[in-house]
């Protein structure tokens, strides 16, 4: 079970000096991963250094090697939205005195939503720059999870922008074959700014 070693990283500082969590190797096998932790505690106590992750279902990973400042597992974080809420695509219709402004509205919401876990450009319009979008008057402004679309509409409406959204859709997923609708009840996995969302985690000593 992953959460014994969940408890263990939950009663470690990292931030101490001598206390480490690192992530040492991967390893693919089709949607499955595995992950090597090295884990060492200054405060003496007997903990065992060695581990395994084992992610079933991986949906979407963002890792990097070597130290990370801290080990959660949740099925509540924003990096869940795109996965668990409802699906939907916004298009606006009017003008704006100044472009940049409107963009830098938008940017502001999604960092207040969302912080530096997704890119800004994600659920953005992937055929042409934001500003240009705007400034052009009309169009399709973003597709992805209902509660930030409609942040966004939000935003486009208080600079005097008409908006419209498809009704919304529940996520789908690429299984290596064809697109399957989100069903499972995902969890993420947090290494400090390293993250796997999955079905399902296990962990065991090594």
């Amino acid at each position: 079970m992953i959460t014994n070693l969940l408890d263990i990283a939950r009663n470690i500082d990292f931030e101490d000096y001598g206390s480490s969590l690192a992530v040492t190797r991967v390893q693919w096998a089709e949607d499955n991963l595995r992950l090597w932790l090295h884990v060492t505690d200054d405060e003496g106590s007997n903990v065992h250094p060695y581990w395994q992750v084992i992610c079933s279902g991986v949906r979407e990973d963002f890792l990097l090697m070597g130290y990370c400042d801290g080990l959660e597992l949740t099925d509540s974080h924003v990096l869940l939205w795109p996965h668990k809420q409802l699906r939907t695509s916004t298009s606006f219709y009017g003008t704006a005195e100044n472009p940049l402004a409107v963009v830098g509205a938008l940017y502001d919401k999604h960092r207040e939503m969302i912080g530096d876990w997704i890119p800004f450009h994600r659920f953005l319009n992937p055929n042409v720059s934001l500003k240009a979008l705007i400034a052009g008057g009309y169009g399709m402004l973003a597709e992805g999870p209902e509660q930030l679309i409609v942040a966004y509409e939000e935003v486009m409406r208080s600079y005097g922008f008409s908006t419209s959204h498809l009704d919304p859709r529940t996520p789908v997923y690429w299984n290596g074959t064809e697109w399957i609708k989100e069903e499972s009840n995902l969890h993420v996995l947090l290494m400090g700014q390293s993250y796997v969302i999955a079905e399902q985690f296990t962990a065991e000593a090594l």
